[in-house]
């Protein structure tokens, strides 16, 4: 229910930028039905535009919006067993923009389109929360009074393979960077944990003999070490001209370049 819940309220940040992109909406949970597995919830709206939020029915208008355009994504998914194309989600997201259309809430009729890389999070987001259900469970939508949508259990996604669609084409480049190591991958499997600047960054290390020597101990690291290093980041870009991801991967590390440590007055003893 919790993994529901965390869904729909990232879904409707995506869905709201269609109409507009300050509107902020948040999930309430307003009651959970005694002897029962009901849980009601409830849209908020809030905006950095607070003047477009006086009139109610604005609010009721997009909160309707909202409601109706989940429908149609449990409805897709419903329709479906897994996404095989880029051209199924262009679909999803005329439907979601058709519907942002009918609100009428702008005065000139320009709706954006969510983007297909959120699209495609929208749907994965659904098919992680309804995962862990076992033969015998169910869960539904029960969207105000209209009639309940139950999702399709059979529904699955890749997530790698669902960005795969989206990609159009990619960018590579390979740049000397210097990363503050965060968490190191002490197993040899796994991305290490960097940040650049005020970013944080994931990248996995290609530099097989480095590695070799950190695992065996000749490359000690310290808290509030970094390492300089040539790095490839590949961008890869979807139809729409979105980034899709981003990928990093330290080819070779130049130097560790040491914390400075404050150093450490011997006291004299007996005083």
């Amino acid at each position: 229910m919790t993994a529901m819940i965390e869904a729909f309220q990232e879904i409707d940040g995506y869905l709201a930028h269609s109409i507009k992109g300050s509107i902020k909406p948040s999930m309430l949970l307003e009651d959970i039905e005694a002897g029962s597995l009901r849980t009601w919830l409830r849209n908020t709206l809030e905006s950095i535009d607070e003047e477009s939020l006086k009139s109610g029915d604005y609010k009721k208008i997009i909160g309707s919006f909202l409601v109706k355009a989940k429908r149609i994504i449990i409805n897709w998914t419903d329709e479906r067993t897994e996404v095989t194309s880029e051209a199924e989600l262009v679909d999803l997201q005329r439907q979601i923009l058709n519907e942002a259309a009918k609100t009428g809430v702008m005065p000139i009729p320009v709706y954006s389109p969510v983007p297909t890389s959120e699209i495609a999070r929208s749907v994965e987001l659904i098919a992680t929360a309804i995962e862990p259900l076992h033969e015998g469970d169910a869960i539904a939508y029960l969207p105000g009074s209209e009639t309940p949508v139950e999702f399709n259990r059979s529904f699955h996604v890749v997530p790698e393979s669902l960005a795969d669609l989206l990609v159009k084409e990619s960018l590579t480049n390979e740049a000397q960077m210097i990363l503050m190591i965060k968490k190191p991958d002490f197993l040899g499997d796994s991305r290490w944990d960097f940040r650049h600047g005020s970013s944080p960054l994931l990248a996995k290390m290609q530099d097989a003999k480095w590695v070799e020597d950190f695992h065996r101990g000749s490359v000690p690291i310290f808290p509030g070490d970094a390492l300089r290093a040539i790095v490839r980041t590949t961008v890869r870009y979807g139809y729409d001209g979105d980034v899709v991801d981003t990928q990093h991967d330290v080819m070779r590390v130049l130097d560790v370049i040491r914390a400075i440590r404050p150093s450490q007055t011997e006291l004299p003893l007996g005083q």
